[in-house]
């Protein structure tokens, strides 16, 4: 586990709830963001002196008990829960992000089976490892080997895309969520998007963390504009750390039209 990895996201989260989020009265004056440590100490049923101690990385191993109670207090979802159990006891068999250039050539050619459909393979880092050739002329990312977070970042995203923040919060959040803190291509990552991206290390520091399979989203594709596409991510077969990501239209729906027409 990185340093304070627990400590972190415990203070995140508290900073992230209001006190009427937990059917707390707020004084008048009050001036601390969140809930104060020793108000989630108290719903968890621990001491602050304890809760104190785990915000400062001073005690790393809390009990399953008190892993649970501190869920409850910080009103964590499943998604939510399961990343304070990961980062507070790694699993011994670590799962690192596969590499560009790893996969096997019929990841490559079951893509290109898909019909009017714009797909694609990443880690958990949000590398691309595989893209069809719709997929390619529709989103930005384009090649094998580009990163997802470098499109998000663009200029043409923060421009075109409506809710840009909303976009990044959400491939943040599912960053988080399946990647391994100790990868070394997850600190790769943040530790150059935090150089050169200041909004990144205002929306990381949220330490929001989710986990959607499907929905709907906003892409922009340069000489057409925006498209309204829904998607779907599945876990790779035979590989559970890679998932395949399918953006298709409505039928009849002008998303349609385009999408067919990029494949030709």
């Amino acid at each position: 586990m990185a340093i304070n990895d627990l400590g972190n996201y415990l203070r995140a989260r508290r900073h992230a709830l209001r006190p009427a989020d937990v059917g707390l009265t707020t004084e008048p004056g009050r001036r601390v963001e969140g809930l104060r440590r020793e108000e989630v100490a108290r719903r968890a049923g621990i001491s602050p002196e304890y809760y104190l101690r785990l915000e400062q990385g001073r005690d790393t191993h809390p009990s399953d008990q008190v892993l649970r109670a501190l869920a409850v207090a910080l009103g964590l979802d499943d998604a939510a829960t399961a990343y304070l159990q990961r980062i507070a006891d790694p699993p011994p068999l670590r799962s690192f992000a596969p590499l560009p250039g790893s996969l096997d050539d019929d990841v490559f050619v079951f893509l290109d089976g898909f019909q009017d459909t714009a797909a694609y393979v990443i880690n958990a880092c949000q590398d691309v490892l595989a893209v069809n050739d719709r997929a390619s002329r529709v989103f930005t990312f384009g090649a094998v080997g580009s990163n997802m977070f470098d499109t998000l970042f663009s200029d043409a995203a923060r421009a075109n895309l409506p809710n840009w923040d909303d976009h990044v919060l959400l491939a943040l959040a599912a960053l988080r969520e399946r990647s391994d803190p100790d990868d070394p291509r997850l600190h790769e990552l943040v530790g150059r998007l935090v150089v050169t991206e200041p909004d990144f290390v205002r929306l990381w520091g949220r330490h929001d963390v989710t986990v959607q399979s499907s929905g709907v989203g906003t892409t922009w594709v340069a000489g057409i504009g925006l498209l309204t596409l829904r998607w779907q991510s599945l876990a790779v077969p035979g590989d559970a750390r890679l998932t395949l990501v399918a953006h298709y239209a409505d039928p009849g729906t002008r998303e349609e039209e385009i999408l067919r027409s990029l494949g030709d």
